[in-house]
């Protein structure tokens, strides 16, 4: 059950909303990332809507990337890039 569209669910998850207008990407965070992950495997826990998921594959340095996140409905906002 979310408390409303902005806040976050009772489990503690980001709602739709939120997650579209609160997530900002550092950039050079991705870029350390990339180069630390290279040739690595990843698990991502709570990684909201996978845009760093999405980013550091996109380097194709890294070999594989799983993300999950608690927040509800994240399956659907991600078209399955994000488990929960």
């Amino acid at each position: 059950m979310t408390r409303n569209q902005t806040s976050t669910s009772d489990t503690g998850g980001w709602c739709n909303t939120a997650t579209r207008i609160g997530h900002k990407t550092d950039k050079q965070l991705v870029h350390a990332l990339v180069e630390l992950f290279a040739g690595c495997t990843v698990v991502g826990l709570g990684d909201g809507r996978g845009e760093y998921r999405r980013l550091i594959l996109q380097s194709g340095n890294v070999r594989r990337y799983d993300a999950y996140d608690g927040a509800p409905n994240i399956r659907t906002m991600t078209s399955g890039q994000v488990m929960n």
